[in-house]
């Protein structure tokens, strides 16, 4: 049934790129969402320069525990700009992936800025050994008018591989978005995804006040086409936000995410 499951996903199947129920719920249009909690993990240029947080992170894809994403993210402000650091691991005993991730984020004059330096690391169980290598992200984001936000950013534009013998890139992506907070109901997000060995992928999402302090969310992607739904609550010291994925390929079954944040 496993080998089923992942031969029916393909390529499909690896360690997530976006991380964060919100940022999956919204169709994974990360490049210029603002107040989000895993900047870390997408554009640094928007870490929040307003409040100390960590947060917690999982994913079950189709319900397999074999491959799972499991992240921490935690961010600081000071007076000199905001630190932030993270951790992911995808993947069971027989494969999975590592990530630790510092990161910077800055602003002047209306113009944030930020980078990231990833240390990635691979092992494969049954003797086949394990690699790594360190990457550098970067990202930039910008108000255009008040309401209306653009950001950009690239991954491992150092262009790491793992290992001197198999040299196996890492993934390298370019993206760029905007996202629009209309009043106190609704947030639109969009964005253009290239990753240097995939065909572009086109993703979207709204984030919609119900009630005080609950949003709904909905959102797709291309490239594969996957829809994605949930929630979230939030209170002066904590949040939670669940989303769920379907893919395209109805033999699949849903992905459930969770996040936890607490602020002080």
């Amino acid at each position: 049934m496993l080998l089923l499951a992942i031969s029916g996903v393909g390529s499909s199947v690896q360690a997530q790129a976006v991380i964060g129920a919100r940022e999956l719920a919204v169709g994974q249009a990360t490049s210029a969402l603002q107040g989000t909690d895993w900047s870390i993990f997408g554009n640094p240029a928007l870490m929040s320069e307003d409040e100390r947080a960590v947060s917690f992170f999982g994913v079950r894809y189709f319900g397999l525990s074999e491959i799972t994403d499991m992240a921490f993210s935690g961010s600081y402000p000071t007076k000199f700009g905001v630190v932030g650091a993270g951790a992911h691991r995808y993947g069971d005993d027989l494969f999975n992936e590592s990530r630790l991730r510092i990161g910077y984020k800055n602003s002047f004059a209306g113009f944030h800025f930020g980078a990231i330096i990833n240390y990635s690391h691979v092992t494969m169980g049954g003797g086949y050994g394990s690699a790594g290598a360190l990457g550098v992200d970067v990202g930039v984001a910008a108000p255009v008018v008040s309401d209306l936000w653009i950001g950009a950013k690239a991954t491992n534009i150092n262009q790491p591989e793992y290992g001197s013998l198999n040299n196996e890139k890492l993934p390298r992506e370019l993206s760029i978005g905007l996202s629009y907070q209309l009043s106190d109901i609704a947030l639109f997000t969009s964005d253009v995804v290239k990753d240097v060995q995939f065909p572009i992928s086109y993703r979207g999402g709204v984030e919609v006040s119900v009630i005080e302090n609950l949003v709904g969310r909905a959102g797709i992607t291309t490239e594969p086409l996957t829809f994605w739904g949930g929630f979230g609550y939030s209170r002066d010291l904590w949040a939670v936000n669940i989303a769920v994925q379907r893919h395209e390929n109805r033999v699949l079954g849903y992905s459930p995410a969770i996040d936890f944040k607490v602020t002080w």
